[in-house]
């Protein structure tokens, strides 16, 4: 089964000639905006294919999209506020990456093998990626800075993140 990930939200028209201003929630750009590459946005319950046709980086997150056979106005507005997606391409990585969408419903625990939660959510902020963690046994949560003095390992195959814990990071 194609496992699809999310790359990112489509916000408004720029001109009449079809492009698309975007907030780009992928880390990876260059190939996935690339010319002739395939996004894809749902509609019911299936995928529908669009090609690239067009990029440009505005600023930040911000992307400027246009589509093969999308390059009018009044073809666009359908993806007005639609999410859009990439199907999962493990040859993008490189040893020892994934996505951060492979982080998703992990198991964390502490250097002692105390289990603190599951992650709920990578957050990417200006300054840092975090991970919003769910408490166990409680409803509450806890967010983990992603570096490498609180994230001391990622075991993806068995869904597990040992983290380095200090006082207060859990309060």
């Amino acid at each position: 089964m194609e496992e699809y990930l999310l790359v990112c939200k489509v916000l408004k028209p720029v001109g009449l000639k079809g492009q698309l201003k975007v907030y780009s929630y992928t880390s990876f750009k260059n190939s996935r905006y690339k010319k002739g590459n395939k996004l894809f946005y749902k509609e019911n319950d299936s995928y529908k294919e669009l090609v690239v046709f067009s990029h440009a980086t505005k600023e930040g997150n911000l992307d400027l999209l246009t589509f093969l056979n999308y390059e009018d106005i009044n073809l666009i507005s359908p993806l007005l506020g639609k999410e859009l997606y990439a199907l999962k391409d493990e040859k993008i990585l490189k040893k020892d990456e994934f996505y951060f969408s492979d982080l998703m419903d992990c198991k964390v625990i502490d250097e002692d093998n105390n289990e603190l939660g599951i992650v709920e959510k990578v957050e990417e902020f200006p300054a840092q990626i975090t991970l919003k963690i769910s408490k166990k046994p409680a409803k509450t949560h806890f967010f983990v800075p992603f570096n490498d003095f609180f994230i001391k390992n990622i075991d993806i195959k068995n869904k597990v993140i040992t983290i380095h814990l200090i006082e207060g990071l859990t309060d």
